[in-house]
């Protein structure tokens, strides 16, 4: 495991303890211990997984991850239009990925690992919840995955190590997006490639006026003003629901969000929830992923191109959208 590093202090890890070995020719080890050198710090090694996680007591950082641990577990699998989904807001051409290795930075239940597997490459999935454990148990089938629980704010990676990292709408769900930003964007080598998208706002008319669209949003380009206003009504909903489902128990949010899902089959109403999905069950699972986690925050384009720019990455495309703000940015790290 040469990648990894100790997400206490950053150095060199160990093994200190050996269980049973694999039984694939990659030879990860399925049980034992990681010892840090720096302060001898322990980690384990669970199902072939090492748990790279500094413990919290923050009830949010707590409750955000058991709220993606309960909706990956009950998320449908991979879809059909996983692939395409996963290269349009990577920004990235398929053959990009073949040889590559590749970091998935908050992997979930690991559906864009499996893509971007299929597509050559060598992927490191990392996600702080339970819910890489649905990810872990096909791992016998790749060879050339390897599955990681650690902390985007602290993940257990040493610098300059990836050819292409990716995060895919997971860092606004952190304490600090920002941070989080910061902390996955070092992990990329010179000349690697970083995709990121993140949760949207109104923000300022002069800001929004100039968002990409997808080339379906024609009446949002013809009336961007009143766009503006309903993404900013939106908004104000969203947050108002949020300050009780995000005190609520997990099992109560989630059963709120059947009947929001049945909304979003409703036009015109539908843009007032939380997902337009064709696919009922998805559209509840991503009624949940919006109204359920207690970390949430929401970024304009400017930010985050602003942040791309101070972590030494040349911004290349910017991801267009429909009407509700997506900013997205791929960039190449300066070599």
């Amino acid at each position: 495991m040469p990648y990894l590093a100790s997400p206490c202090c950053a150095a060199s890890l160990k093994m200190a303890e050996l269980g049973q070995f694999p039984r694939t020719e990659s030879m990860d080890i399925q049980s034992g211990s990681l010892e840090c050198l720096a302060c001898k710090g322990r980690y384990p090694i669970v199902d072939g997984v090492p748990i790279l996680v500094l413990e919290s007591a923050d009830s949010k950082v707590l409750k955000t991850r058991d709220s993606f641990a309960y909706e990956w577990s009950r998320y449908p699998g991979s879809l059909p239009e996983d692939q395409g989904v996963f290269l349009e807001e990577t920004q990235l051409p398929a053959g990009e990925f073949k040889g590559k290795l590749v970091l998935d930075a908050g992997c979930g239940m690991g559906r864009y690992s499996v893509v971007a597997l299929s597509l050559g490459a060598e992927v490191v999935a990392l996600d702080l919840s339970e819910s890489l454990r649905r990810l872990a148990a096909v791992a016998p089938d790749y060879p050339k995955l390897h599955v990681v629980q650690g902390d985007l704010l602290r993940p257990p990676f040493k610098k300059f190590l990836f050819d292409i990292a990716y995060s895919q709408g997971v860092l606004h769900h952190t304490a600090d997006t920002r941070k989080a930003f910061k902390a996955v964007s070092a992990l990329v080598k010179p000349g690697g490639y970083l995709s990121v998208w993140v949760y949207g706002k109104a923000g300022k008319f002069s800001e929004f006026s100039t968002n990409p669209l997808r080339e379906d949003r024609g009446w949002v380009k013809r009336r961007r003003r009143l766009a503006w206003l309903v993404v900013a009504l939106r908004h104000w909903v969203s947050d108002l629901v949020r300050f009780f489902t995000t005190r609520l128990p997990l099992r109560l949010t989630y059963a709120l969000c059947w009947p929001l899902a049945a909304l979003g089959a409703v036009p015109l109403l539908r843009y007032l929830t939380f997902s337009v999905h064709a696919d009922f069950k998805v559209r509840v699972i991503e009624n949940f992923d919006w109204i359920s986690p207690p970390f949430q925050h929401h970024h304009t384009k400017e930010e985050l191109g602003a942040w791309f720019e101070a972590a030494g990455f040349t911004p290349l495309k910017v991801l267009p959208h429909g009407l509700v703000p997506k900013p997205g940015l791929l960039g190449r790290r300066h070599g």
